[in-house]
């Protein structure tokens, strides 16, 4: 299926580029999300005329999530959990305990943005993980994870 990219999304293309993509994902994702649209003829010819507005809104949109980051940056957030006799978890710790840790710092963290890479944190000790604002805008922070 062939769509017009509203916002930069990476491996995939810039604002107004016309891409492939398969059917699904662009149904399913990338229209929902207001990330593309249709490639039409009368969509080119809106794109084309907008194409500048679209780009001061991505720029836009990044400077606030560039100012999110650095408000975060070289944070650490600790989480108490259970742990058994020899030091194990119970259960893990995922992103919404990492989102909720941040809240409960009064600092704004959506679950969505945490990336953790190698699934959920299943030991005790310090974590490096990421914290992905935009798609050109992350920053790096530290959960501690300790035992209750």
């Amino acid at each position: 299926m062939k769509i017009i990219l509203l916002d930069k999304i990476p491996n995939l293309g810039d604002i107004a580029d016309v891409v492939e993509v398969n059917s699904g994902y662009a149904r399913n994702f990338l229209i929902p999300q207001k990330k593309a649209m249709f490639a039409s003829k009368n969509n080119l010819e809106y794109v084309a005329e907008r194409k500048a507005e679209l780009a001061a809104a991505s720029a836009d949109e990044v400077s606030r999530a560039e100012a999110k980051a650095s408000q975060l940056k070289d944070q650490s957030v600790e989480i108490k959990v259970q742990v058994t006799d020899e030091g194990a978890l119970y259960g893990s710790v995922g992103t919404r305990e990492i989102s909720d840790a941040f809240a409960e710092k009064n600092l704004e963290v959506d679950k969505s943005f945490v990336q953790l890479p190698d699934g959920p944190i299943k030991e005790v000790g310090d974590h490096k993980i990421n914290l992905l604002f935009h798609p050109e805008v992350s920053t790096e922070i530290t959960v501690i994870v300790r035992p209750e």
